[in-house]
């Protein structure tokens, strides 16, 4: 009961965010390419190969926050101080 608890709401999840990418695109109608988008985004489950040309799929990558150098100025110092202890 537990396992399809879990398979249950992991459908709903993916299925709601997938029609909310689908209304973001001003569609009416739930593609393929909607589902592998959410749950690339959700889970980082990848689905090579399914409803598009492999061409057309692209792997979503997560871009590295870049930090200021404020941030960088006071890492440094913050090792600098560890360092010493």
């Amino acid at each position: 009961q537990v396992l399809q608890d879990v398979a249950d709401d992991f459908v709903e999840n993916v299925a709601a965010f997938a029609c909310q990418l689908a209304s973001h695109r001003g569609s009416r109608t739930l593609e393929t390419q909607d589902v592998q988008l959410a749950l690339e985004k959700l889970w980082d489950i990848r689905l090579p190969g399914i409803g598009e040309s492999s061409a057309e799929l692209r792997l979503i990558q997560r871009r590295p926050q870049a930090h200021s150098d404020a941030y960088k100025q006071r890492m440094q110092l913050v090792r600098k101080s560890q360092s010493k202890v």
